[in-house]
């Protein structure tokens, strides 16, 4: 996705949202690519059983996932 200076400045929120789905967002001045906005990590999506077979240690998450099981 392509955005111009102005349009982050005036629709930030419209802007930035393909970035958190994982998109990266070129913001341009002119014309001309200036800068880009990119997810800061990769968003992976896991089902409860997934993360059972991981290797968690944090009680809540745990607590988390065994509720979602329900």
């Amino acid at each position: 996705m392509k955005a111009t200076l102005t349009e982050l400045h005036r629709q930030t929120k419209r802007v930035v949202r393909p970035a958190t789905q994982g998109r990266r967002v070129v913001i341009t001045e002119h014309g001309q690519p200036v800068t880009s906005i990119h997810p800061a990590c990769e968003r992976r999506v896991v089902t409860a059983d997934e993360l059972l077979k991981m290797e968690i240690s944090d009680q809540s998450i745990l607590d988390a996932i065994a509720e979602a099981r329900l």
